[in-house]
Order: structure tokens, then C-alpha cells, then sequence
């Protein structure tokens, strides 16, 4: 319910930088609750964690439409990702069962970490890519 409240609340902005910018400043354990509603509407079956923390770094699973299981990690960051986190989940999904992980966050993503990434089995959402994700452009 407090996930619905926050999505009125972005769709009230009227640019993405405002939404993005409200984004970085709501609870971390909503903003996790915010992407896997997002996922569910989107006719995936999810699996929300029984607790928040101690999680392991997974902050939910997503399976698709074929049942393939996604790990979803969940940042927010005011400035660029740190690439520390991007290894470790990295190595959290090659370690796991799932085919792929998606790492969503609120900060900027620079050219050269989407180069890094792009050809492994991590997938990283943000900018317009996460408020499209959130339906709220």
C-alpha cells in the first residue's frame, strides 16, 4: 500500500529528474517493495524476502512468463553505481540458479560500466530505464 502512495506521489512530478531525485530519498525497504510491485504488474510471478536485512544481497526473484528465475538487487545512490556492487552481485547471480539478475538503482550509470556489464548475466536498470520500469513516465 505505502508503494502505491510513493508511485502517486512521483507521478505528481512533472520531469524525471524530480522523480528520480525522490526516489534516492524514500525508505530503501520500499523502494525494494516499489520495484517488485512493479515486476508483479508486469505479470511476473515474484518472491518477496521474509526479512530486509541479512538478505544475502537479493532483495527479491522474479520469474518470467517461462518460469526462469531473475535475482533483483535493489540500490539507491544520489551519485554514480559503485562497481564493487555490480561485482558482487555478479557473483551472487553466477553463483545462484537464476539465468540473470537485474540491478536497479537510482543513481547514474556511466558508458563505461554499461560496457563492463553488457555482456554478462546482469541486466542494470536506472534513469529512464527504472521510472519507465515503475510506468511513470
Amino acid at each position: 500500500m505505502k508503494s502505491e502512495k510513493i508511485l502517486q506521489k512521483i507521478n505528481s512530478f512533472q520531469y524525471a529528474g524530480q522523480k528520480l531525485n525522490y526516489l534516492r530519498k524514500i525508505d530503501p525497504f520500499v523502494f525494494e517493495e516499489l520495484l517488485l510491485s512493479a515486476y508483479q504488474k508486469r505479470d511476473y510471478s515474484i518472491v518477496r524476502n521474509q526479512k530486509y536485512t541479512g538478505d544475502g544481497g537479493i532483495d527479491g526473484l522474479v520469474y518470467d512468463k517461462d518460469g526462469n528465475e531473475i535475482l533483483i538487487q535493489a540500490k539507491r545512490y544520489s551519485s554514480y553505481v559503485n562497481p564493487k556492487h555490480l561485482d558482487d552481485f555478479l557473483n551472487l547471480v553466477n553463483s545462484s540458479s537464476a539465468i540473470k539478475g537485474k540491478f536497479i538503482h537510482t543513481g547514474k550509470t556511466g558508458k563505461q560500466t554499461y560496457s563492463t556489464y553488457k555482456n554478462s548475466n546482469i541486466e542494470i536498470i536506472s534513469g529512464s530505464r527504472l521510472l519507465t520500469l515503475l510506468n511513470t513516465v
